[in-house]
């Protein structure tokens, strides 16, 4: 009776470990279930939000090109009649200075109208292989004025023959962007600091470009505002170099993302797929 009795709790004590085991191996499968879903709720939240941007983006860029298209035609005569107001002056040196000012301004909205039609164009990537150092280089050499004024030094962290697949010229036009963004924010002088590093972007292999300055950095509360069109905390600011930079790498298929640094300064990092984007035209 008594072996019969140790028998049956050992087996009660069995189905009771099993019947644990399986607990918690359930338990241990619904946290990896309610992760799983949280990380698909998060990533469809955020593909809405891009979805919404680009939407919006889309009715902004075809307004904002109807307007430039109006605007154009009366600048170029306004400019006109002041080039012939300042050549008929005369020796009214009083009336000549006033049109050159207003040639002056045309030419500054001219250029505005210019930038604004510029956006609203499709891209179209010629895409090559380019080492990424060399546009790099570029884009310091066409801001080598800019940043001699500004008093900022340059430091290079990982440079190399690290090479993609992707536009020079529009490479080279969006790191500018940021480059002179940069300088802006250190009026008083101050460092840049670019790194290149082989990164991963959505399972695809890639390249991380980050451009890290010494200034004031980014107002949390414009953080996510500062690649929308016509967004700008700068006088005189047209707000859509950033917003070309945004799409100039959205052509690429990669992204871009703006964050302040620990130290403080503002940094900009670029992920670009290492071969290219699979559609070459993008609105």
């Amino acid at each position: 009776m008594t072996a019969t009795v140790t028998t049956n709790l050992q087996d009660f004590r069995e189905v009771i470990d099993a019947y644990n085991g399986l607990a918690e191996r359930l338990q241990g499968s619904q946290q990896i279930l309610q992760r799983e879903v949280a990380r698909l709720r998060d990533e469809l939240a955020e593909k809405n939000r891009q979805i919404a941007r680009k939407n919006r983006l889309a009715i902004l860029g075809e307004m904002a090109a109807g307007v430039a298209h109006e605007i154009r035609n009366p600048l170029g005569g306004i400019e006109l009649y002041a080039g012939l107001i300042a050549r008929e002056a005369g020796g009214n040196e009083k009336i000549a200075e006033w049109a050159r000012k207003i040639q002056k301004a045309t030419r500054g909205l001219s250029g505005i109208v210019g930038d604004i039609l510029d956006f609203t164009r499709p891209l179209k990537p010629q895409m090559k292989t380019v080492v990424l150092d060399e546009v790099i280089c570029a884009a310091l050499d066409l801001a080598s004025s800019a940043i001699d004024r500004g008093h900022v030094a340059v430091e290079r962290d990982g440079r190399g023959r690290l090479a993609l697949r992707g536009d020079f010229n529009l490479l080279q036009r969006a790191f500018l962007n940021v480059i002179l963004n940069a300088v802006e924010a250190m009026p008083a002088g101050g460092t840049l600091t670019t790194s290149i590093r082989p990164a991963n972007l959505d399972g695809r292999d890639a390249l991380s470009v980050s451009f890290a300055d010494t200034g004031g950095g980014i107002a949390p509360a414009d953080l996510p505002k500062v690649f929308d069109p016509f967004f700008t905390n700068k006088a005189g600011g047209t707000g859509l170099g950033l917003a070309m930079t945004a799409r100039i790498v959205s052509a690429h298929q990669g992204k871009l993302t703006a964050h302040n640094g620990p130290q403080g300064g503002a940094v900009f990092v670029f992920g670009l797929p290492v071969d290219g984007p699979q559609d070459q035209e993008h609105a």
